[in-house]
């Protein structure tokens, strides 16, 4: 029966890059894009199947109005929205293992969102206990700048954190979870991380962090 061992959460502030870091990983995985079930290997020689969803495709359209408005989803929106993202996963994973019953192989699903909020990164933690975070970290002012070399991209916002140097860059400082957020965020600054997790070097070229990914997956899948 098909488990799974380990899922990949590749986040940071819109712009930093993740999709695009996250794809050349996936890429450098395996067989494929992680668009269907694809078939990696490890440096031992065990193999893994992987899947890829960027929960930037689940974000409804309203919402992708109101980003391009400067209008930012409430704390009852962006739960209503991460719980379906969540069920999304779930959906996912539940149709690719009944379409594999017989494959014994580890299912890793890789996935990239921005969980600017304390709150959904909560609900999903939730969800997904055993998943591994690694965190695009990149300055507000160069997730601006690419943002706005991306026509498509439907968020036009600040993604920017004052933290107490009065710079914008993430803070990195690791300390327990907390359960429970009174944070209403409305301008939808990315906030502080608060539990362990893999941080790379935002203003590093795409293929060097995706290798770096690459590596991250590698090493929990060969412990």
């Amino acid at each position: 029966i098909m488990s799974i061992t380990h899922m990949f959460v590749v986040f940071g502030r819109p712009g930093a890059g993740k999709s695009t870091v996250s794809q050349a990983a996936v890429r450098l995985l395996g067989d494929g894009d992680g668009s269907k079930v694809c078939t990696g290997k490890l440096s031992n020689g065990d193999e893994f199947l992987y899947i890829y969803l960027d929960l930037d495709v689940y974000v409804p359209q309203w919402m992708k109005d109101n980003f391009a408005k400067g209008i930012y989803p409430t704390l009852a929106e962006r739960f209503d929205f991460i719980s379906n993202a969540c069920d999304y996963v779930s959906d996912k994973i539940n149709s690719v293992q009944n379409e594999n019953q017989s494959d014994n192989r580890a299912l890793v699903p890789i996935i990239s969102f921005s969980f600017v909020n304390t709150d959904m990164r909560i609900e999903f933690k939730k969800r997904f206990p055993d998943s591994e975070w690694i965190l695009i970290d990149t300055s507000k002012n160069l997730a601006e700048e690419r943002i706005l070399l991306r026509e498509d991209h439907f968020y036009k916002g600040s993604g920017g954190l004052q933290n107490e140097k009065g710079d914008d860059s993430t803070t990195t400082k690791v300390v327990q979870s907390s359960d429970t957020t009174g944070e209403d965020n409305s301008q939808w600054n990315f906030q502080p991380v608060d539990y362990p997790h893999v941080i790379l070097d935002g203003n590093d070229e795409v293929a060097t962090n995706a290798k770096k990914i690459v590596d991250v997956i590698q090493n929990h899948l060969l412990t």
